[in-house]
């Protein structure tokens, strides 16, 4: 068994994780992992199979399951893990491509906005503003392939 501390969000999990050829288990939880194939993860959990798009970054993986993105920072129990990406932050998640931009440089915004819409994964994220506030600038095209922590708009 080898114990892991698994990053999702701003909450760390301690897991103890024990591996039988594909399938790994943490406590009564079994996961089989059937195939991948191109970014994609065949998992059978529960009974039932799920296809699961992921991008890896180093020890950070990044998966669609169930209608929302996630983004999990794997690492050895103790080891240091590196800054995450915030939800407040206007940069992208995950390598994705801009589908829309939503306002201009000038506009004043409310906190919560939408501002940009990127596509990740199969999967449309919606960048929004921090806090309220004037655009100062765009820093992404619609179109773009952009990745994670680049600032795709800068707010005063």
């Amino acid at each position: 068994m080898s114990d892991k501390v698994i990053t999702i969000g701003n909450e760390q999990y301690e897991l103890g994780v024990e591996r039988d050829g594909s399938t790994f288990r943490s406590g009564e939880l079994a996961i089989e992992l059937v195939a991948v194939r191109d970014r994609e993860a065949e998992i059978r959990a529960g009974g039932k199979t799920h296809f699961v798009p992921f991008v890896i970054q180093g020890a950070q993986v990044s998966f669609a399951f169930d209608g929302e993105i996630y983004t999990a920072e794997v690492a050895e129990k103790g080891a240091r893990t590196r800054a995450k990406h915030r939800d407040h932050s206007m940069s992208a998640p995950m390598p994705g491509v801009v589908l829309r931009i939503l306002a201009q440089p000038g506009a004043v915004v409310a906190k919560g906005a939408p501002l940009v819409i990127l596509e990740a994964m199969k999967m449309e994220h919606t960048i929004t503003a921090p806090r309220d506030g004037t655009l100062a600038a765009i820093n992404c095209r619609e179109g773009e392939l952009v990745q994670p922590g680049i600032e795709l708009v800068t707010l005063q």
